[in-house]
């Protein structure tokens, strides 16, 4: 697969790549540090492949939530999405800062799992095809400050440390199927680019 200038493989590239894996029923797991384009894509991709997506930030308790989430996910979410089973889990306010009802996804279909923790040795078993953006840390920088007000940069610092703890307990591309260095440029136009 072949990247632009920039390093950041086309998006259509890599739709192609990942359709025959995907299939009807399959789960993508889309792997990155914050601001690596992971939202994005998968808003892209999911209509594509037929997909729904699931963002862990639902599945997030807070700035500290990572590790949960990642447990969450590997331990309670996949296995029953495997087995046609409802899953469900507790949701986050973030305004208030407290654990505030319940998350749902039913099973069926392909699914794009996306966020930091989404990759796993844990959850890798129930993907199909798992996926890392790895962006240089200055151009995730600053699609943070273009995405996220001011007020959110502590939490951001607390996040790094924990997205750094995590990819050295779980090697992003040992469990990786790809990991596209510089990310993926999505086509501009009524379906987005990258936020």
């Amino acid at each position: 697969m072949s990247s632009s200038p920039d390093g950041a493989v086309p998006a259509t590239a890599l739709l192609a790549r990942l359709r025959p894996g995907i299939g009807s029923t399959g789960v993508l797991l889309l792997e990155g540090r914050s601001g690596s384009g992971k939202t994005s894509l998968a808003a892209w991709l999911a209509p594509r492949l037929g997909a729904r997506v699931l963002h862990l930030e639902h599945l997030y308790c807070g700035w500290d939530g990572l590790d949960a989430a990642a447990e969450v996910l590997a331990d309670r979410v996949l296995p029953a999405f495997a087995g046609g089973r409802l899953a469900e889990w507790p949701t986050w306010d973030w305004a208030a800062g407290r654990r505030a009802g319940t998350g749902r996804l039913r099973p069926g279909g392909p699914l794009v799992v996306e966020g930091c923790g989404a990759l796993t040795s844990a959850s890798r078993r129930f993907a199909a095809v798992a996926v890392v953006l790895d962006v240089a840390t200055p151009v995730r920088t600053a699609r943070i400050a273009r995405r996220d007000p001011p007020s959110t940069l502590p939490g951001h610092r607390r996040w790094a440390l924990q997205e750094h703890r995590h990819a050295l307990r779980h090697p992003p591309v040992a469990l990786a199927d790809l990991v596209l260095r510089g990310g993926v440029r999505i086509p501009e136009g009524p379906s987005g680019g990258l936020r």
